[in-house]
């Protein structure tokens, strides 16, 4: 009783959340022609899907699994292939190196056309190097430090705000900003047969601080990389007639629990996932509703209803009852 169906083409979606978010996340369901599996590797210190600490992904992970995106999590040392209903392969911050044989699998996922999403740290594993140059990039020695951040009152120098987004399908029309915590910059290393854009760019006064972030942070010339330095990169090639995509962002933390729902974040994340999985016409449907749609009048909705329903109405009455005298008496 009092349940929404929504149906198309012989599929049916229910809700009992008469909202905007929950009829949007019900189309989108719907508007998938076959499943999307996200498939986490897991195994060696990653943010993982499920776990709800600060550091972990489970909050992005919801949102992805309410816009019909199925989630799991597999272990590379326990398989020769990644599964081949993988629609995104995500490599969330590990934290110590991957065996020959896991970057191997890795590797042979990529030769199969397969579409893959790498969060990258400033203190990634050296040994991941190799790996990362055969995806596709490089990672820029030091932490980004933008000076802009402190006028904004933000008082540790690791957080950079960012706006600077490339003329790119998964960043069409997005005008938020994002917030990234301890974020690497990227080289491109495009192998042959891959184009790269640079999809997300700090700004002009930000650097690679490539010294401990203690005491007075400057830049130094001498050591460090100076902005605009690209956050985000986007790989594409053709293949057999298919578009295979690979993303690379220099940072985890601005999808983790503890600041996914900064400004634009969520918004970003679901996006890159979109793009990735080759479903173009969803990346612009916003993951959440505009915080500022919903007047909450908390007590005052006695107030209103005693006026509207008993004050308004006497004093509608008195008034013609005024003119009435009035006009008797004239």
């Amino acid at each position: 009783n009092g349940e929404l169906v929504i149906e198309n083409s012989g599929r049916i979606e229910r809700t009992t959340v008469y909202s905007e978010q929950a009829v949007t996340e019900a189309l989108a369901r719907l508007a998938r022609a076959s499943e999307r599996w996200i498939v986490f590797v897991k195994g060696h210190g990653e943010r993982s899907p499920t776990r709800g600490a600060n550091y972990d992904l489970s909050d992005w992970v919801e949102a992805l699994e309410k816009r019909g995106f199925n989630i799991q999590e597999i272990n590379l040392a326990e398989l020769d292939v990644v599964p081949d209903n993988t629609t995104v392969l995500v490599i969330a911050s590990p934290q110590v190196e991957y065996q020959a044989r896991e970057s191997n699998t890795v590797l042979k996922y990529l030769a199969r056309g397969g579409n893959l999403l790498w969060f990258a740290e400033p203190d990634s594993p050296p040994g991941l190097i190799d790996l990362e140059h055969k995806v596709g990039f490089e990672r820029i020695p030091g932490t980004i430090i933008d000076p802009l951040t402190a006028a904004n009152g933000i008082d540790n120098p690791a957080f950079i705000l960012l706006n600077n987004y490339a003329a790119h399908a998964a960043t069409d029309g997005f005008n938020y900003t994002s917030v990234f915590f301890y974020a690497t910059g990227l080289h491109e290393r495009v192998p042959d047969g891959w184009q790269a854009s640079r999809l997300i760019l700090s700004g002009d006064k930000a650097w690679s601080e490539t010294q401990e972030l203690s005491g007075n942070v400057g830049y130094e010339t001498a050591n460090d990389y100076l902005g605009p330095l690209p956050v985000s990169l986007a790989l594409s090639r053709t293949r057999g007639g298919h578009e295979q995509r690979v993303i690379v962002v220099g940072d985890g933390d601005f999808l983790a629990n503890a600041y996914l729902h900064n400004s634009g974040n969520q918004d970003l994340g679901v996006r890159l996932v979109e793009w990735l999985s080759q479903d173009d016409l969803m990346v612009g449907v916003a993951s959440r509703t505009a915080i500022d749609n919903r007047l909450d009048l908390k007590d005052w909705h006695t107030v209103i209803g005693f006026g509207f329903l008993i004050v308004l109405p006497i004093a509608f009455a008195m008034n013609g009852l005024l003119i009435w005298w009035r006009r008797r008496r004239a």
